[in-house]
């Protein structure tokens, strides 16, 4: 079937992309206010910034090995659904206990465990759209999702609790984050349902044939797509420095703008907020550029 025959169910995706938003949101809590929560503790920001380096460790460690795990794992709710409805709700009661943490090694506790958990469940989350989507419409779906992630500022707790006096703002912001949280994980396991949309994924496996059928059986299309060329190197070096620039930049941003700028706690995230312009701008746009060459091959989707 040519490429423009294909057509992305927007629905669904947005659907899909329910754990990813739900994962950006406490992310972008998180780097906006632990740094500051750590302050109140640490006076050296050398040291505060290695701690914020915890989830970056622990990404590289264990986001690889539990992506692969669920990349065998064969469960009547799917592969990657196990995953996050084990680690998600975990993850969104350890948020909220964040801001209470009295005692800096109870808090390093919260956060060590918080950032474990995060990294078991987040490759398989992140790898449920492409699981469930053609390949030639991977790229407008990921558009789509980086949408959802630049509606942060006016759907998370941002305008709540953070302008009111400590440390009952931040008790507040994290606790509705944690809601939020739940509430996206929630409607993501009863609306997507990974082996109806796909019931290939429930065969084993090595039990798989290397050539077999793996049409997408709801959606009625045929065996064979559009492929286009990959360009691995020159893909992972963009997401590379682009992950590395923009985390630089968010994890200090707010210590920045509270000790230099004069701003307020609340008034420091919704500046951290506005980056998210960038995405509504250029996400569905990206994702609709046309990628490979004339000469594309074409073969069964994966």
């Amino acid at each position: 079937m040519p490429q423009d025959k294909l057509k992305l169910n927007v629905r669904q995706t947005l659907l899909i992309g329910l754990g990813f938003f739900a994962s950006s949101l406490l992310w972008s809590l998180y780097n906006s206010f632990v740094p500051l929560i750590l302050q109140d503790f640490i006076a050296s920001t050398a040291t505060v910034g290695l701690i914020m380096t915890i989830d970056n460790v622990f990404g590289v460690i264990f986001q690889p090995y539990f992506g692969a795990r669920s990349d065998k794992t064969r469960t009547r709710f799917g592969r990657r659904m196990p995953y996050i409805l084990i680690g998600a709700p975990i993850c969104a009661v350890l948020f909220a206990f964040i801001p209470q943490m009295k005692v800096l090694w109870l808090l390093m506790l919260v956060i060590i465990i918080f950032n474990f958990i995060m990294s078991i469940w987040r490759a398989p989350m992140i790898a449920l759209m492409p699981d469930l989507t053609l390949d030639p419409l991977r790229s407008k779906a990921n558009g789509l999702i980086n949408l959802m992630r630049a509606a942060l500022p006016p759907s998370s707790p941002f305008w709540w609790g953070t302008h009111r006096p400590q440390p009952a703002g931040r008790g507040a912001t994290f606790l509705m984050g944690s809601v939020i949280m739940l509430l996206a994980v929630g409607l993501l396991f009863v609306l997507i349902k990974e082996n109806r949309l796909n019931p290939r994924l429930m065969t084993p496996p090595d039990t798989q044939e290397e050539s077999g059928d793996q049409s997408f059986f709801d959606w009625g299309l045929p065996q064979a797509v559009v492929r286009f060329p990959a360009q691995p190197v020159l893909s992972a070096s963009g997401d590379f420095f682009w992950f590395c620039a923009y985390n630089a930049v968010e994890t200090f941003f707010t210590s920045y703008a509270t000790t230099v700028l004069g701003q307020s706690e609340g008034q420091a995230a919704m500046l951290l907020a506005f980056f998210s312009v960038s995405f509504v701008i250029f996400a569905v746009p990206r994702g609709s550029l046309p990628i490979g060459s004339a000469g594309a091959e074409r073969s069964s989707w994966v």
